[in-house]
């Protein structure tokens, strides 16, 4: 059980305080330690497998937060039971399963979602009220950073479960863009729909000791016309200085997200505009989760279903692909 699947327990434990409809079943982990400690803490049950997980007929949703590699399989072998299925992103580590995870939902009858908690932010929840009543006008250009630290001892090779997969292409799919920056990805599809081409380039400057990117950069088009940069890295120093940001361009105006807070807001014509002040780091997971679980008990499509969570991923391969061929890749991918 790592930081984001505690964040999941956590925020599914607060739900079922606040609706008598959600309720944490069980929580899940090959070590017997963490289910151990887990199920006391939250009171309920503990699972060493996942077999018992899909079996429990208790068990509606089954919320994935394993190493990447296991994302597929784990979510069509929860859907063949007839649960739905909430996975961290990435939703797969190929285009190929992460397809067959769609067509098993929708053969089965469930929801598969795709946790893209970034869209959550009060500043995004901002920035696309003002796109969608016309205020800002067009995207014509978005502009998006992520600059992080991941080191050795705190996140690669942290402890044996880290060595075991990440920053190997087999396990964790890719480096930074299928784990850090795919969330500035799906921001940019959120604002300005499907991608159409994309082109990038990706590099290793400062981890020696993995085989998958730690920066990257890429122009991506889009099919409403609109254009974006990405430039990202998790070799930023001071660590203390991290930070991500979007700015959004638009016909009548621009804003900048940095951070979930919005930051910059200016209108053609407009007085200064009010801005956010700084607070306390909202839960997103549990916005999130909320809304999928809203969603599936009014029987309503969630908005981050398999289908929208596909797209973020074909760039980032569509990245990759660009950054061996040297050219721009169009997509779909085929």
């Amino acid at each position: 059980m790592g930081n984001v699947g505690r964040r999941h327990l956590e925020a599914v434990k607060e739900l079922g305080q606040e609706d008598p409809r959600v309720r944490l079943v069980a929580v899940m982990d090959v070590l017997k330690q963490r289910v151990d400690e887990y199920s006391s803490k939250y009171g309920c049950r503990g699972y060493y497998t996942y077999e018992e997980v899909v079996r429990d007929p208790e068990v509606d949703v089954v919320i994935l937060a394993t190493p990447h590699y296991l994302h597929a399989q784990q979510a069509i072998y929860a859907m063949e039971f007839r649960k739905h299925v909430i996975v961290e992103k990435p939703m797969a580590i190929t285009i190929a399963s992460a397809r067959e995870m769609v067509k098993r939902a929708e053969r089965n009858g469930v929801k598969l979602g795709v946790v893209y908690q970034r869209r959550y932010g009060e500043g995004v929840g901002r920035v696309e009220e003002l796109i969608k009543s016309g205020v800002l006008g067009d995207i014509f250009l978005m502009d998006g950073e992520l600059m992080w630290w991941r080191g050795a001892e705190d996140y690669f090779l942290r402890d044996e479960v880290a060595r075991s997969w990440r920053g190997l292409y087999s396990t964790e799919g890719g480096g930074l863009l299928m784990t850090q920056a795919i969330h500035i990805i799906d921001l940019f599809i959120f604002f300005a729909g499907e991608a159409e081409e994309v082109y990038g380039y990706i590099d290793n400057f400062t981890h020696s000791y993995i085989e998958v990117e730690d920066t990257a950069v890429a122009t991506i088009r889009f099919r409403k016309r609109a254009l974006a940069t990405l430039s990202a890295s998790i070799s930023l120093k001071p660590s203390s200085t991290a930070y991500w940001r979007l700015r959004i361009f638009c016909s009548k105006g621009w804003a900048e997200i940095e951070n979930e807070i919005l930051t910059q807001l200016h209108i053609e014509g407009a007085p200064q505009q009010t801005l956010q002040e700084a607070k306390k780091r909202e839960n997103l997971h549990k916005k999130l989760l909320k809304d999928f679980l809203t969603n599936l008990l009014e029987d309503r499509d969630f908005p981050i279903n398999g289908r929208e969570g596909l797209k973020s991923l074909e760039i980032v391969k569509a990245i990759y692909y660009s950054t061996i061929v040297k050219q721009p890749i169009k997509l779909p991918l085929t």
